[in-house]
């Protein structure tokens, strides 16, 4: 019975030390809102070949090669000897058409003369017709044999010099296909093309074949940078240029990609044909803008499951994110990050902030709403001037409408409305107004700031604590750096779901506005201020997950309370009965597990 009483007793203190552990809280990781460089690229594995493969035949000359002084990877400049073809062959039908060719034109000397008497002597009538046509006949005989034997002369000698095979640019050799002592044929009188010498290329400048996934080919075009990286030279990238995109897809293994070409410059020769490696094609890339890890960035579908990790109530969490998506609609307080109030202070403004009522956008407020932005180039924004000059009084109404909008009580959907028309009259699209204006810089600290003081444009800097969280953007674009987009592709902002750490050490579940991204970081075009932090997840669901799998564990293996006996066997305690399903009490006990 004591024995019974001390197994129970080392049962429990296990299993209360267990339960300890399970206890544990889960440790959320934060990082800062910090500005950074996001580069987006699209890599694919890559192949280095040569851009123009010459082969080298000999033209109109065969026989057996006699001397080769080119091995493969020798550097030729034009007119340098390759091959010496026997020349015993072209040096005799050479000497024969020549002879030919000098009793041809002795002939035609001959019956020039004799045409000339001929001619004479009829005037004179002292032949007849057909004599004089005879001689005129034999004359013109002469002639032919003389082109005929002057054309086989100039082709006897061309393939007297076409036995001596010469460099026709400058390159290196990269593939020999014949050897001292074969017999080759003519390329042009040969029916199947005649033999291939050698293949030769200038390596000075080479281009890397890269398969790009289909999915990332939409983003590639002509003139975007590339950095090519070789396994023989795995830390001296190589950076070149798009030549092209071929139309013709390449299916290997299932999988559709397209061949990009990528021109590098060769200059110290170490990139060499076949040479394999990774290729990355620069799609996009912002300069010092505020960025937040991929770890922190969540969708209102996955509130249910992260909210939970903060000790937050997720049905409180998604009734606060539709309030406050509903605020920004319609531009009440508590709306999204902006004014002079900064996140969520006094003069906090609607999604259209400012008075930018012509890019009120349409169903904002459901999940993934946004803004629908368009790029515009200078000739846009001209367009748009010149129309609103035009037309004096329409431009009145416009800023009047602006005004209007920079009224938290003001029917925003009405004047959106009355804004489509007046810039309808003006016959210029709407949403590239706005952008245009966003471009300049808009009235009051920038149409895309919060309102004084929020943004560069609006004196205090971007990130501030007292500037608008948007503040800054108006002049992201000046700093981001040009790069050649397919058209169509340009990054459309979306939204995302974030929890911010407040001083108290709890956390705000806000709503943001994304930009580009890549593997490691995205880009915050609105919400987040520079400094705060952000809850990364990832690693806390993963501890969740492995505590919970433990939990379950053991409860499989404790079978439910420790004292009492489970469904799984359990034993009973010191003073009850035996556990559910476990054995009687006259069984042998086994040892207990820690």
């Amino acid at each position: 019975m004591n024995r019974r009483f001390l197994f129970a007793i080392a049962a429990l203190f296990s299993f209360a030390a267990c339960g300890k552990k399970a206890e544990k809280p889960v440790s959320i990781q934060t990082a800062p809102v910090t500005r950074r460089d996001i580069i987006v690229d699209a890599t694919a594995t890559a192949i280095i070949e040569p851009i123009n493969i010459v082969e080298v035949k000999s033209k109109t000359a065969s026989g057996q090669i006699t001397k080769m002084t080119v091995e493969v990877g020798s550097y030729v400049k034009p007119g340098d000897l390759i091959v010496q073809i026997d020349t015993r062959d072209l040096t005799n039908a050479a000497n024969q058409a020549q002879a030919d060719f000098e009793a041809a034109q002795a002939k035609l000397t001959t019956s020039t003369a004799q045409k000339k008497r001929s001619d004479d002597l009829f005037a004179q009538r002292i032949i007849t017709a057909q004599e004089n046509e005879t001689a005129n006949l034999d004359y013109a005989n002469s002639q032919a044999s003389f082109v005929r034997a002057r054309t086989s002369l100039d082709l006897a000698q061309t393939r007297l010099e076409d036995a001596t095979v010469r460099a026709p640019v400058e390159g290196t050799v990269i593939e020999k296909t014949v050897s001292l002592g074969q017999v080759i044929q003519a390329g042009t009188s040969s029916v199947g093309g005649g033999s291939t010498i050698l293949k030769m290329a200038n390596l000075q400048r080479v281009r890397a074949r890269a398969l790009v996934n289909e999915t990332d080919i939409g983003q590639i075009v002509a003139g975007q940078e590339a950095t090519v990286t070789v396994d023989a030279f795995p830390d001296r990238p190589f950076r070149g240029k798009v030549e092209k995109v071929e139309p013709q897809a390449v299916v290997q293994q299932n999988v559709t990609m397209f061949p990009v070409l990528i021109s590098l410059s060769n200059e110290e020769g170490l990139l060499k044909p076949g040479m394999n490696g990774e290729a990355a094609v620069l799609v996009d890339r912002r300069t010092a803008v505020l960025a937040i890890p991929n770890d922190a960035v969540r969708s209102m579908r996955e509130v249910q499951a992260v909210a939970p990790l903060l000790n937050l109530n997720p049905d409180s969490v998604s009734a606060q994110l539709r309030a406050s998506m509903g605020a920004m609609f319609r531009g009440g307080p508590g709306g999204r990050p902006g004014g002079a109030g900064g996140t969520r202070g006094p003069g906090g403004r609607s999604q259209t902030s400012n008075g930018e009522v012509d890019l009120l956008p349409q169903g904002f407020g459901g999940q993934g709403g946004g803004f629908q932005q368009v790029e515009v180039t200078d000739a846009d924004c001209k367009k748009v001037s010149d129309a609103l000059k035009k037309q004096p009084a329409v431009a009145k109404q416009l800023d009047a409408l602006r005004e209007q909008m920079r009224n938290p009580d003001a029917d925003r959907r009405a004047l959106f409305t009355q804004t489509q028309e007046l810039y309808t009259k003006l016959g210029v699209d709407a949403r590239i107004a706005g952008a245009c204006r966003r471009r300049e810089g808009g009235n009051g600290g920038g149409p895309m700031g919060g309102g004084a003081g929020g943004g560069r444009a609006g004196g205090a800097p971007a990130g501030a604590a007292q500037g608008g969280a948007r503040g800054g953007r108006g002049d992201q674009a000046a700093r981001a750096v040009e790069v050649p987009q397919a058209p169509g592709m340009r990054a459309r902002a979306r939204t995302g779901l974030v929890f911010v750490q407040k001083a108290d050490s709890t956390w705000e579940p806000r709503m943001v506005r994304l930009g580009v991204a890549n593997f490691d970081y995205t880009e915050v075009l609105d919400g987040l201020r520079e400094g705060e932090n952000v809850a990364l997840l990832s690693a806390a669901a993963m501890q969740a997950q492995r505590q919970q799998a433990q939990d379950r564990a053991r409860q499989m293996m404790g079978g439910g309370s420790p004292l009492g006996g489970g469904a799984a066997g359990g034993r009973g305690g010191p003073g009850g009965g035996p556990g559910g399903g476990g054995p009687s009490p006259q069984a042998t006990p086994s040892r207990p597990r820690n």
